[in-house]
């Protein structure tokens, strides 16, 4: 129990202290990841600015609310803001995961890695009988907040 505790205390505090070092109101200037992906220094950042970072580029159309096809930094701290929520409820989940994995007697919990990105679960590693891979998916889809399930464990 004391290891589950360390393990969803780590999982946890890596976005909680991302988070808190990014303050949604600053200025531009003080804010590097804007600046960052800003190369024109327009105080906007284009689609083809977006590109440089994966996440932006994903959230683009969706946080550029008065559709000019530019993200100010206003819209640029909200796309980042829902970065932060969705990378802190994918670490809510991974939690949940290996604890219903490590709960669930029979799965070795220790040999399975478990990676969550926007509620989609893959499981890897390998484990003895292909009954415990079958198993461990089971397990895994049943946790709430899991979308889907990638079970990418090997037998050896």
């Amino acid at each position: 129990m004391r290891a589950f505790a360390a393990l969803l205390i780590l999982l946890l505090g890596t976005p909680a202290s991302a988070r808190d070092s990014v303050d949604p109101n600053a200025s531009p200037a003080s804010r590097p990841d804007f600046l960052g992906l800003d190369r024109n220094r327009d105080g906007y950042i284009s689609r083809v600015e977006a590109l440089a970072n994966q996440e932006v580029q994903k959230r683009f159309a969706s946080f550029d609310q008065d559709r000019d096809g530019r993200l100010s930094e206003a819209e640029h701290s909200s796309a980042m803001a829902d970065n932060e929520r969705r990378i802190l409820s994918d670490a809510v989940i991974t939690a949940r995961v290996k604890a219903a994995l490590l709960a669930e007697k029979g799965i070795p919990s220790l040999s399975i890695s478990v990676d969550t990105y926007e509620g989609e679960v893959h499981l890897s590693g390998f484990v003895k009988a292909p009954d415990i891979v079958s198993r461990a998916g089971r397990v895994t889809a049943t946790v709430s907040g899991v979308r889907s399930v990638h079970n990418n464990i090997g037998v050896r």
